[in-house]
């Protein structure tokens, strides 16, 4: 498995490398407290437009904020309105969705016991377990003890921080991790790729470090079920 992350790991660090620029050697000097704390917002403006896409082109962001301080702005505020839109509803989707696509199947050129399903769910059953007592309804609660990684390795969550497992309604869990559980029964052992869009979509989740568009790692154990 470590092979793997390293693997994908160089292949997002390729991916989001994409967006950056060489740095000007004709940078302006911070000549006074204005210049400083100007330098300051861009520095913020900046960590934060990362967060939320790290492909975007940071010289057209900034001729963006100069049409804006010289009030010649190229687009309308409808022209703007449609071309963000189409980025975020279009755009952004299939891009997100081309380098998902090419990172499960780096994973299932790696280990060939990773199989895909329609919905983009690339999966390892380790356990198959009892499939007689398996999740059927969103309904149904189950005990599970799982965790929850990122691309780089990284544990962002697990079971272990609450008492080993974790007793909720299945219908409560990501739509991945609800599609991957139902894939096994009762004592059963299943290692999951989760989709962003099957995970925590472009929204993220802060309380649990998981950044927007993210794909998520999951291995779980399914200790019982109760309809």
């Amino acid at each position: 498995m470590r092979k793997t992350f390293i693997t994908i790991a160089a292949l997002a660090l390729m991916v989001a490398c994409g967006g950056k620029t060489q740095k000007s050697s004709t940078a302006p000097a911070m000549q006074t407290s204005a210049d400083s704390m100007s330098y300051v917002m861009g520095m913020n403006i900046g960590r934060n437009l990362m967060g939320i896409d790290s492909m975007l082109n940071i010289d057209m962001v900034a001729e963006g904020m100069r049409d804006a301080y010289r009030g010649e702005a190229r687009l309308t505020d409808e022209e703007a309105r449609m071309a963000y839109l189409k980025y975020m509803n279009y755009d952004n989707y299939e891009r997100i969705k081309a380098f998902e696509d090419s990172y499960f199947e780096e994973i299932r050129r790696a280990d060939r016991k990773f199989v895909a399903t329609t919905s983009g769910l690339t999966y390892k059953v380790v356990e198959l377990g009892d499939l007689k007592r398996s999740v059927h309804s969103n309904r149904d609660t189950m005990l599970v003890r799982y965790r929850m990684l990122d691309m780089s390795g990284a544990v962002l969550d697990t079971t272990y921080l609450r008492a080993d497992t974790l007793r909720t309604a299945a219908g409560d869990m990501p739509k991945g991790v609800i599609e991957a559980v139902k894939l096994i029964g009762k004592g059963g052992h299943i290692e999951a790729w989760v989709p962003s869009q099957l995970g925590y979509g472009a929204n993220g989740c802060d309380s649990l470090g998981v950044k927007p568009n993210s794909i998520l790692y999951y291995e779980m154990w399914l200790v019982d079920v109760e309809k």
